[in-house]
């Protein structure tokens, strides 16, 4: 399959892409996510080990520490991107399930300017997707806090190319 182009936001907006990452039959979960300007420039990104009862549940918390990342950075005006359907129409939509997450994300949302909440096809968050996996696989004991990473990591070097 060949890669899916990487889209351009806006000039002036900045592009936050989150996923989560969950195995089935265990706990194990991980989110990550990249916040790049118009023109494919790393900003920021981020990797966090979660322990979560399913791949939503990751999703939300992705969108959760991205959305924190970018309030932490004073980036106010962005475009968000996720391969969560559901986790857009429930941001919309009063949801109960997780209703705590989703109203942190709301709160957050409030707070800035996004300019838009797309659904994209998996293959065009693959360096999200390894950020979430990174952290998912990791041995490192510590949950629930973020690493932000200010360069991008050795290890998403090939996905940034194919996104460029």
């Amino acid at each position: 399959m060949a890669p899916v182009p990487w889209h351009r936001p806006p000039e002036g907006t900045i592009k936050l892409n989150v996923d989560g990452s969950f195995k089935q039959n265990t706990t194990n979960g991980g989110t990550g996510g990249i916040l790049r300007d118009h023109l494919g420039n790393w900003i920021a990104g981020f990797s966090c080990k979660v322990k979560e009862v399913n791949a939503h549940h990751a999703e939300i918390l992705a969108l959760l520490h991205g959305l924190s990342l970018a309030k932490r950075l004073n980036i106010n005006r962005f475009h968000m991107e996720t391969d969560s359907q559901v986790l857009i129409n429930n941001i919309k939509s009063n949801t109960r399930i997780y209703s705590h997450n989703y109203d942190d994300c709301r709160s957050l949302l409030n707070q800035l300017e996004v300019t838009s909440m797309e659904h994209i096809m998996r293959e065009a968050k693959s360096v999200a997707d390894l950020l979430a996996i990174y952290r998912r696989k990791s041995k490192d004991p510590r949950l629930g806090q973020p690493l932000v990473f200010e360069a991008s990591p050795s290890f998403i070097a090939s996905s940034l190319e194919r996104d460029a």
